[in-house]
């Protein structure tokens, strides 16, 4: 009797063992999973960051609000990016309305995300 319940003792401290590698590559998939959302999240952050800020300092500097639209989203993005993402920027200019323009795709996704930003040029203090 004795001998009987050995084996099974030993039979059940093994099925932990096996629970285990049945379980962890799922919750370290779920880590990974969790990581690359938000650095996502972070990237998209800065992309709007990026189109806001541009089309707001090319509004408030008239000189030339296209280049410097540009100029500034590629200043914001360049560093602050975590992921390696496909993007195009641009900027549109009229005589009161500065709009950047920013498409991106990011690495392992298969969606273009867009995001404009408008900003006015009478609202911005004249000296």
């Amino acid at each position: 009797m004795k001998c009987i319940d050995r084996i099974l003792y030993i039979r059940k401290r093994g099925s932990f063992t096996v629970e285990a590698a049945l379980i962890m590559p799922m919750i370290l998939g779920v880590i990974v999973l969790f990581i690359y959302i938000a650095m996502f999240a972070h990237d998209r952050c800065v992309l709007e960051y990026a189109c806001q800020t541009a089309s707001a300092r090319a509004a408030y500097d008239r000189s030339d609000p296209e280049e410097e639209a540009e100029r500034i989203m590629e200043l914001n993005t360049r560093s602050s990016l975590i992921l390696n993402w496909d993007m195009d920027m641009h900027a549109s200019a009229d005589e009161t309305v500065v709009t950047a323009y920013i498409e991106a795709t990011p690495p392992v996704l298969n969606i273009t995300y867009t995001h404009s930003a408008s900003a006015y040029g009478y609202f911005c203090p004249k000296y």
